[in-house]
């Protein structure tokens, strides 16, 4: 199923690209809020976007591909050091922005993410954005992301993408 779901994400990134709108890509670093807090010290990302309305529209519609890696702690048990594993994922998702007096804009990404990290099969991808546009090619965001499952794992962050 999950490579029948990366494969169709890739195809639509493919077909859409021969006439490309708005083609962005990025990063961004994260603390880890809840339960993932007790785990992980803080997150690293980096993302693709690919908007199929134009950068000056009110609305932009499209899909984003990513990577997240959530940096685990060492826990001290009995006099010894444990080593954390680190958790990895693919976010793939559907994104929508609202724009508003051309500079800032809020909106959400809902898909999927794939646990590439043994032990972890992933979940639903939920990640509410709001941005602020610097002249049409730098965007500077904060977000919440939440990917979930059987549990939940989460992280407030910050990022910056360039529009290409």
């Amino acid at each position: 199923m999950k490579k029948l779901l990366f494969t169709s994400i890739i195809a639509l990134f493919a077909m859409c690209s021969m006439n490309a709108q708005t083609f962005k890509i990025g990063g961004s670093v994260g603390l880890p809020m809840g339960d993932a807090s007790d785990f992980y010290s803080f997150t690293l990302g980096a993302d693709v976007y690919y908007y199929f309305t134009d950068i000056d529209d009110l609305i932009e519609i499209g899909g984003t591909a990513g990577f997240r890696n959530f940096f685990a702690k060492d826990f001290e048990v009995a006099g010894q050091t444990i080593e954390g594993e680190d958790a990895q994922f693919l976010p793939v998702a559907a994104a929508a922005r609202i724009k508003l007096f051309g500079l800032f804009s809020g909106g959400i990404d809902l898909g999927y993410a794939i646990g590439l990290t043994d032990g972890l099969d992933g979940g639903l991808y939920f990640r509410p954005v709001i941005s602020f546009d610097i002249a049409d090619t730098i965007e500077l965001l904060a977000s919440y992301e939440n990917i979930s499952d059987d549990g939940s794992i989460g992280n407030l962050n910050v990022g910056v993408l360039f529009q290409l």
